[in-house]
């Protein structure tokens, strides 16, 4: 149970207040906002006619890039698909329009998540005869299931999800820190139901979360307990396995926080 005065203390904290789900959906985000500024509004309503979000979208993703590029390099070892994605990454500067952004994006997307395919996951011995065998290995972000990032079907990806939904709660606060309106985004399109400018602000960092993740996963194993299988296959995390990966949030608040 939280209680009013327990908001009302973290507002006099000037500290945030998020909730989510096990699945990764944000069902609340609440901090501290800045007074607003209807020119600053104002210009970012109007960034798409004057430029501007051409130009953030160009930072944002040619940083979404380098991340990926490192990732790939770094922690994966493949220098030959690093150079690939770099090269994606140069041809970002020289985009004119958000559609060729957006390509450049989702060509590097592509390289970059065929390299984890075929990551071997490890669990405990005693716990791998309650391992499914999809489990054991990164196949696609994609899910069988929906065909896109939603609904996992594996630990990984159900991880990922989870972080990404913290990234995006921290990137909602960010946008509200600075006077912002969180939903009027540059990269991704308007859509009901969703913070655009919270996702494009994400995209940098998405990365880091990979790298984070992929250590972990490569230095230590999985373990069943955290997780559960729901009768569709989807892949869900159990509740204590969420809160400790929710104590991550600070991390990732501070990586989208504005400089």
């Amino acid at each position: 149970m939280v209680s009013l005065a327990a908001l009302r203390w973290l507002a006099d904290q000037d500290a945030a207040f998020a909730m989510l789900e096990r699945n990764g959906q944000v069902l609340i985000t609440t901090g501290p906002v800045r007074s607003s500024d209807a020119r600053l509004r104002r210009a970012q309503a109007v960034a798409s006619q004057s430029g501007a979000a051409l130009r953030i979208a160009r930072e944002l993703i040619s940083r979404k890039l380098a991340g990926q590029e490192h990732v790939v390099r770094d922690k994966l070892l493949d220098s030959k698909t690093a150079e690939m994605i770099s090269g994606f990454r140069a041809e970002v500067d020289k985009t004119e329009t958000m559609e060729a952004i957006r390509m450049l994006e989702a060509q590097g997307a592509a390289p970059y998540w065929s390299v984890w395919r075929g990551l071997p996951i490890s669990f405990p011995r005693n716990d791998l005869r309650r391992v499914p065998n999809h489990w054991r290995t990164f196949d696609t972000r994609k899910s069988p299931l929906s065909g896109s990032q939603r609904l996992a079907a594996n630990p990984v990806n159900a991880i990922l999800n989870y972080l990404y939904s913290l990234l995006e709660s921290e990137a909602r606060l960010a946008a509200a820190a600075l006077g912002l309106d969180p939903g009027l985004g540059f990269i991704h399109l308007d859509t009901p139901a969703r913070d655009s400018l919270a996702c494009d602000l994400m995209e940098p960092i998405r990365p880091e979360i990979d790298a984070w993740v992929l250590g972990w996963i490569t230095r230590e194993p999985l373990r069943r307990e955290w997780f559960f299988e729901q009768h569709d296959g989807t892949c869900r995390l159990m509740g204590s396995f969420a809160v400790r990966l929710s104590e991550t949030a600070p991390t990732w608040g501070r990586a989208v926080a504005p400089r």
